[in-house]
């Protein structure tokens, strides 16, 4: 778990375990004992440990599958299993969904679970509760992301390729997905295991790998959140930066805000139904603010990029492809120039590039003939309805494709005259 201090006689750490993973729990909370920390309040995200005298202590966490976030007090068989432990010296410090959390200051306690073949099953059932529903939910929405993501690369690589914003961006959602699928297969596999062990007359196994790659998914996450703000910065979108990082405090704001509302709601009573309810419509108008604050952010304010001279031209690149884009005084055009670097992805890549802009929507074109005469190895004219310029033309030349655009007579004379790919430094 990763550790914040608050003061000299609290310590809080963010809950970073698997639910099931009720091993790694009871060791980790022996380690912060036995140097001084005893768990004082457990959360859905957020543990407070306080200041106590190193002491070896023994924790044990079992589960009750009909126990809720939302429950104001304790299930019947929550408060059977507590009475029950306290017989045997297990006193409860803390729920943790459907894991319940006890300490025990004898020196060889007897333990809680005796019987691993009821052990894994009452895992099974509180996993199924709410743990694998969310996980499943959040792998939805995981892979509906990847996908847009992955989409509008397949169509157009080129602006992910020249630009790290875009990589890092890629890499992300496909990484993200995998991370947060590996958790729920890693649970069946982990229960598939386990289920051997036990009818061989063993224990539960042990998650070992996919509990070390949960484990270092946060600290992982928060870099690569880093890379990708200080990679938008660095290409001339700090508006896109400062995007991201309103977007990730807003949500902060919202999972703190929501926890709170929770507890605050638990601690007055209110039913399980009618936190859930709250929960649920607190949960869609915060949701619908902060999209709306972010929108208006967007339309307004800073906006994704860094006002410059138009003359000067953007050039954003990485090793594998470059875009340059801007507007030259003489002859009065925009363009735009994307290379393909990596010999390895030129093929597709171009063909990918080429087609997306030629079938653009409303866009028509044709090859004019002798491109040679004009510096070319291709040359496209193509025309657009219902936009500020009719005529764009698209020049090809070795590993470089070059959009220009503008006034009618001054663009076709400017690709027609020839030396344009000159002038651009091709």
């Amino acid at each position: 778990m990763k550790e914040v201090k608050e003061k000299a006689r609290y310590r809080y750490e963010l809950a970073d375990n698997l639910l099931f993973d009720y091993e790694a729990v009871e060791k980790h909370l022996e380690k912060m004992a036995a140097k001084g920390w005893r768990i004082d309040k457990i959360n859905t995200n957020l543990w407070k440990y306080r200041k106590a005298k190193p002491a070896k202590v023994k924790y044990a966490v079992t589960y009750a599958p009909d126990a809720s976030v939302f429950d104001p007090h304790p299930t019947m068989n929550q408060q059977t299993l507590a009475d029950f432990c306290a017989q045997a010296g297990w006193v409860k410090v803390g729920d943790w969904s459907q894991a319940q959390v006890f300490v025990n200051e004898r020196e060889n306690p007897v333990p809680i679970e005796t019987d691993e073949e009821i052990r894994l099953e009452v895992i099974k059932k509180s996993m199924k509760k709410s743990w694998i529903p969310a996980n499943v939910m959040l792998i939805l929405l995981m892979v509906f992301n990847a996908w847009r993501t992955i989409s509008r690369f397949v169509k157009d690589p080129v602006q992910d390729l020249s630009s790290y914003w875009g990589l890092l961006t890629l890499t992300f959602m496909i990484v993200a997905t995998a991370l947060v699928s590996a958790n729920l297969i890693g649970y069946f596999i982990w229960f598939k295991k386990s289920e051997k062990s036990v009818a061989a007359g063993g224990t539960c196994t042990s998650p070992r790998i996919i509990r070390l790659i949960n484990r270092w998914s946060l600290p992982a996450a928060v870099i690569y959140f880093v890379a990708i703000i200080m990679a938008a910065a660095g290409e001339g979108a700090p508006g896109a930066a400062m995007y991201m990082i309103l977007y990730m405090a807003g949500f902060l704001l919202m999972v703190t805000i929501l926890s709170k509302t929770k507890e605050y709601l638990k601690s007055r009573g209110v039913s399980r139904g009618k936190n859930i309810a709250v929960f649920v419509v607190l949960d869609i108008i915060m949701a619908f603010a902060m999209v709306s604050a972010l929108t208006a952010f967007v339309l307004s304010g800073p906006g994704l990029t860094a006002d410059k001279d138009p003359y000067e031209p953007t050039v954003k690149g990485t090793f594998l492809a470059e875009r340059t884009y801007g507007e030259l005084a003489d002859p009065e055009i925009g363009y735009e120039i994307t290379e393909i670097k990596a010999d390895w992805l030129y093929d597709w890549c171009f063909d990918k590039k080429l087609n997306e802009k030629l079938g653009s929507m409303q866009m028509k074109h044709e090859s004019l003939e002798n491109p040679h005469i004009w510096g070319a190895d291709a040359i496209y004219e193509c025309w657009i309805h219902n936009r500020d310029y009719t005529y764009k033309w698209i020049l090809v030349k070795d590993k470089y494709i070059v959009e220009i655009w503008g006034d009618d007579e001054i663009a076709e004379n400017a690709v027609k005259g020839g030396g344009i790919l000159d002038k651009l430094g091709i």
